[in-house]
């Protein structure tokens, strides 16, 4: 036996998840429509060049193509890395100076 909440709780599931799947129709529909006019456009545009290839013409380019000049890079400057000389202490061998073990 199921207690009245939890079937309140599941009750209110299946409508918020019916409303989710509705919502998403509407958004595939909408998807759908705008990529199959895209499609319709691009198949008219490709039938004019087409027409116009077959005429024996050259078809016209729409967009030119604007050459990039190249960009002169400014000239960078090299830093200077100046090495530093660690000194390194030697340890010596033996007893330290002013050891008290001093041998006699």
């Amino acid at each position: 036996m199921t207690t009245s909440y939890r079937l309140k709780a599941l009750q209110e599931l299946k409508a918020k998840k019916k409303l989710e799947r509705e919502k998403e129709a509407i958004e595939f529909k909408a998807k759908e429509e705008a990529e199959a006019k895209a499609h319709a456009e691009n198949l008219k545009r490709i039938a004019k060049k087409m027409a116009i290839i077959e005429a024996g013409g050259v078809v016209p380019n729409p967009k030119p193509v604007v050459e990039e000049k190249p960009v002169k890079k400014a000239t960078t400057t090299i830093k200077k890395v100046v090495k530093k000389t660690v000194k390194k202490t030697v340890k010596k061998k033996g007893r330290p100076a002013g050891s008290k073990n001093k041998k006699k």
